[in-house]
């Protein structure tokens, strides 16, 4: 029996050797950044590229999701504002606070921001970024920073995958990485209008979706891993001494004029609410979900009022 032990032991030993080895290799900044070019039309190499490689400064960063991307034009916020600040849209596709604070992370590392702006949605993602493990420093991804954390597994089986990947372009194929997008911003461009149906049916899906309440008490746990790294988020801000707020970017149907962890967020930061009125014309939507050119420049004027009002002057020039 202490044979067939031994030789179960040794033969999980071999398997966890290369797999140990994988995580204490160096893994790229550059190549994690690029890995994931099918993804978000390729917008995590720009984001990469306008933090590390773009000398123009960052004053003010909004960090969220896709609703961040299709939100804020910062050209023109920069227009509005005046010379004096540099805006950038660093938002990814898809719900994830733990693929936030990565950004984040790598952010203040490389700049110095007067101010950030958080998205908050309706409800705040319980699960994992999917594409976390790819960009997470070796630290991250391993230490979860709480005991329940369903996609801990999957996050480790493809922070695997890339870390080998990484290894065979940097030691085999000596793979290069394409010319450094030096372009400024971030936004996301769309015209398109939603149907009416479109917002119909998201209207009724969260209808749905609102009538459904979970018990009180698994709630609260499921909601401890994005609070965990929401709270990471604000630590590196608070080190650093920069300001910042929570901005509410609904979908179109849920019709929830207040995020449902208003009360949380405020004890944090100050909260900017949009203009409810103006942004229920279904004109101002590329889909349920994101604006389109029309509805971000509204959002983007009306917050360039807040900042101008709270963090950014209007220039003199």
């Amino acid at each position: 029996m202490k044979q067939i032990l031994l030789k179960i032991a040794l033969f999980f030993s071999l398997i966890m050797i290369p797999i140990v080895a994988l995580f204490l290799t160096p893994y790229s900044k550059e190549f994690a950044y690029h890995y994931i070019e099918n993804d978000c039309y390729n917008h995590g190499a720009w984001i990469f590229d306008r933090i590390t490689k773009n000398q123009i400064p960052i004053d003010v960063a909004f960090i969220g999701s896709s609703h961040t991307i299709h939100a804020f034009q910062e050209k023109k916020m920069e227009e509005m504002l005046g010379s004096e600040y540099h805006l950038t849209n660093l938002g990814y596709c898809r719900y994830g606070r733990n693929l936030q604070y990565v950004i984040l992370k790598l952010l203040l590392q490389h700049k110095s921001p007067k101010l950030i702006v958080l998205e908050v949605s309706e409800d705040e993602e319980k699960n994992s970024h999917d594409i976390f493990p790819y960009l997470a420093e070796t630290n991250d991804l391993i230490f979860s920073p709480t005991l329940i954390n369903r996609d801990y597994l999957f996050d480790l089986y493809h922070g695997a995958s890339a870390r080998l990947e990484c290894f065979k372009a940097t030691y085999i194929f000596d793979e290069r990485f394409p010319e450094t997008d030096d372009r400024l911003y971030g936004y996301g461009e769309a015209d398109r209008i939603a149907t009416k149906e479109e917002l119909t049916e998201n209207e009724t899906a969260w209808r749905k979706r609102l009538a459904r309440k979970a018990p009180e008490s698994i709630e609260k746990v499921q909601l401890r891993y994005p609070l965990a790294y929401l709270e990471k988020m604000i630590t590196l801000i608070k080190e650093k001494n920069i300001s910042f707020v929570f901005v509410y970017l609904p979908e179109s149907g849920s019709k929830l004029k207040t995020p449902k962890h208003a009360n949380y967020y405020q004890k944090l930061a100050p909260i900017f609410l949009p203009p409810q009125p103006e942004l229920s014309n279904h004109a101002y939507w590329m889909d349920a979900s994101h604006l389109n050119d029309k509805g971000s420049e509204i959002l983007s004027e009306w917050m360039v009022k807040q900042l101008q009002s709270e963090f950014c002057p209007k220039s003199s020039e």
